[in-house]
């Protein structure tokens, strides 16, 4: 599957070079939510949890962008976003009025480092029963299986192994 995936980008950009539009297309990458643990082989190592957990591991995905003639390549961008900033980002790049009081942003500003803040000073999930909230480095989860919230800085601890629930109620 994933070699058939590469060779299909890989057509895709290839495409887009020989029509002389590699330059001025947004092009955008990103998988859904963490490897399914259970069913396949897959590792979302450091991270905790897989596909449907509510850990690091079943949100964090890789996201990849280009557009050469804006974006600089080899570029790491740190702060958290969300798949809901697709809709806004490309409405802005296409110059299409973006609709008020969405819940994604325009992308480009903090990836141009025309804005230095987050992107988003919350961020929350829900599934189910299943919870999660983030503000900043903090992140609340809570998962029916435990019947237990439990509290991480992912600044100090990427794995979500610490609860500090009691530490910082």
């Amino acid at each position: 599957m994933l070699a058939n995936m590469d060779s299909s980008v890989g057509e895709v950009m290839q495409k887009l070079k020989d029509c002389g539009l590699e330059e001025n297309t947004l092009v955008i990458f990103f998988s859904d939510n963490g490897g399914p643990t259970l069913e396949l082989t897959s590792s979302n190592a450091p991270l905790r949890g897989g596909k449907g957990s509510m850990f690091e591991g079943g949100l964090r995905t890789p996201f990849m962008l280009q557009w050469k003639e804006k974006l600089p390549g080899g570029q790491e961008y740190d702060h958290a976003i969300s798949s809901m900033d697709l809709f806004p980002t490309c409405a802005a790049a296409a110059l299409a009025k973006i609709p008020e009081n969405l819940d994604g942003v325009d992308l480009m500003p903090f990836l141009l480092g025309e804005k230095k803040e987050a992107p988003h000073e919350i961020l929350y999930w829900r599934q189910g029963s299943r919870t999660a909230l983030r503000k900043g480095d903090w992140k609340i989860v809570f998962n029916p299986g435990s019947k237990a919230w439990e509290l991480f800085n992912l600044a100090e601890d990427l794995t979500e192994s610490e609860n500090l629930l009691s530490r910082s109620p």
